[in-house]
């Protein structure tokens, strides 16, 4: 796999899941009040705005020189890890959805205490493949 295939992998990876979030809320927001939404949006906007920052950083501020490509075994470690992240958020917010009752105010807090209590799963791959590793080879 090379550099690129990686970090095109986690950007779809965190793009995927939260469209997939963003989506689902959509759905449902006949049955909940305008504010409730809104609420619901900037909470994933705000969870999702690092490694999505980082991601787009790395890209963008990509040396047009040859990178040098991660070795599979870390290349696919990092994109695991990026999807068992974003499914501790998205199966809350799938269940949400499809719950006949419950609160906007406790998917925000387990959104709020998810995201940063599992922060550790993905910070040290993302610094990898959109920081450190711009170096050119």
């Amino acid at each position: 796999m090379t550099m690129n295939q990686a970090r095109f992998g986690l950007f779809g990876t965190f793009l995927g899941f939260f469209c997939l979030q963003v989506f689902a809320f959509l759905e449902i927001r006949q049955h909940m009040w305008p504010q409730d939404l809104q609420t619901l949006l900037l909470k994933l906007l705000a969870v999702y705005s690092v490694p999505l920052s980082v991601i787009l950083g790395g890209i963008f501020g990509q040396s047009r020189k040859p990178l040098t490509n991660p070795s599979p075994a870390v290349a696919w470690t990092a994109i695991v890890l990026a999807v068992l992240w974003n499914l501790l958020l998205v199966w809350r917010s799938i269940s949400f959805t499809l719950a006949s009752v419950d609160s906007v105010s406790d998917l925000v807090e387990y959104l709020d205490a998810i995201a940063s209590a599992g922060t550790f799963l993905v910070a040290g791959a993302l610094a990898f493949f959109f920081t450190k590793s711009a170096k050119a080879s």
